[in-house]
């Protein structure tokens, strides 16, 4: 009777773990079902998430020569093929130096008057000059009467930044601030420069930043002798380049 009873017991103890075995499976489950999550997300439409600010410069040529009529704000990020002279061509991004740079003598310089400013909604930036090329480049099969690279090579510039498009006009380049070359001293066209160019940023998104004034003065020197270059035209190219702050 004693084996028995203690085989009863051992039995109420085995079914009694096993339960409480059962109990704890029952109760993991019970606590996963009662989990509660939150989740949380970066404020893509307000003003506390990641995000950038816009960083953006145009530039103006101006419809007529020498900066005379309508501004004419534009982008030209990329190197173009060729100029578009047709009527009601797209001719934006062109420098226009007036009659006389179509017929420059020794010692003559034409003036061109344009301006960069940070567009509407972008954060102040500081340009450069950081590219001046001739288009089509320098292959011998480029230098056409049209595109010479020998009137390219013999020709010098100074850029100046702060003189107002009828100073460059007339041709008075007093004051402002030196880009490249300097009063009577230009430079060969393929000069660049580290000189920074502050464009400050609009007073809100829908306002562009004031527009700082650039002049490019052109001159073929007195000292040219080469009578071929008689006739000819070339199109020289620059390329500015900003980075963000002023």
């Amino acid at each position: 009777m004693v084996a028995k009873t203690s085989s009863n017991k051992a039995t109420k103890v085995r079914a009694l773990l096993a339960g409480g075995l059962v109990l704890g499976v029952g109760a993991a489950f019970t606590l996963a079902a009662w989990t509660d999550n939150e989740w949380i997300f970066g404020n893509s439409g307000g003003d506390n998430g990641p995000g950038t600010l816009t960083y953006h410069m145009e530039q103006n040529t101006f419809t007529n020569t020498n900066g005379g009529g309508a501004d004419l704000w534009s982008d030209k990020p990329n190197i173009p093929t060729a100029p578009d002279s047709s009527a009601g061509g797209d001719n934006d991004g062109a420098l226009t130096f007036g009659a006389i740079s179509a017929a420059l003598k020794p010692g003559d310089t034409a003036y061109a008057p344009m301006q960069l400013r940070a567009a509407a909604g972008s954060e102040a930036l500081t340009a450069t000059l950081a590219e001046a090329l001739k288009l089509g480049g320098t292959a011998p099969a480029s230098d056409t009467t049209d595109n010479s690279l020998a009137l390219y090579n013999a020709l010098t510039v100074r850029a100046v930044s702060g003189v107002t498009k009828q100073n460059c006009a007339d041709g008075v380049l007093t004051g402002g601030t030196d880009i490249v070359g300097s009063a009577g001293a230009s430079v060969p066209l393929t000069t660049t420069s580290g000189v920074a160019i502050s464009l400050p940023k609009g007073a809100d998104a829908a306002t562009a930043g004031a527009a700082v004034d650039v002049c490019f003065a052109i001159t073929l020197p007195s000292s040219v002798t080469d009578v071929a270059l008689q006739g000819k035209q070339t199109i020289p190219l620059w390329r500015f380049t900003s980075i963000a702050g002023s």
